[in-house]
């Protein structure tokens, strides 16, 4: 019974917020990227559910603080993915190894797990603590596994260059 009151008072919730914080974001994001982070913040909400206060006023502040630490994760994640892709600008591979499929050989040679890692952290842009829920994992080890996971990726790749290399020399 607790849990359908819970989902029930979550219900009302989502109704009388969820042109507030479409607003919040909106003012900062276009429409769709807006609708994202809103669909994020009552998944977090959602998760947190045992936290939400029990006044409409203090629970649609602690709604605005959850999208807030959204936005500042996606801006984090959005910086990490530009210096990410300076690195890669300011290091092009050699003529002989295509880009996506250099990267994905590469990947080939790595673990399930390290795939797995490096996927869902730069291809499908999630934070560690989002990785870490998907994976069953501390947020800890995300951080560790990705570390590593790049690093075997990083010399996956130098050995097929060299190879290609190798191969352009004879």
């Amino acid at each position: 019974m607790e849990l359908e009151t819970r989902a029930d008072e979550f219900d009302r919730l989502y109704r009388a917020t969820y042109r507030r914080v479409f607003a919040y974001v909106l003012r900062r994001l276009s429409e769709t990227a807006a609708q994202d982070v809103v669909s994020e913040v009552y998944t977090v909400a959602w998760r947190k559910r045992r936290h939400l206060p029990e006044d409409d006023h203090e629970a649609a502040l602690w709604l605005f603080g959850i999208a807030r630490n959204v936005l500042a994760n996606q801006a984090r994640s959005q910086r990490r993915w530009a210096r990410l892709m300076l690195r890669v600008a300011e290091h092009p591979p050699p003529p002989a190894v295509d880009d996506q499929h250099g990267v994905g050989l590469a990947l080939t040679a790595l673990s399930a797990v390290d795939q797995e890692v490096l996927r869902l952290a730069y291809w499908d842009d999630l934070p560690h603590r989002d990785i870490a829920v998907i994976l069953g994992v501390s947020a800890a080890a995300v951080t560790t596994r990705l570390s590593r996971a790049r690093e075997r990726l990083r010399a996956a790749l130098d050995t097929q260059r060299n190879e290609a290399n190798t191969h352009a020399d004879v």
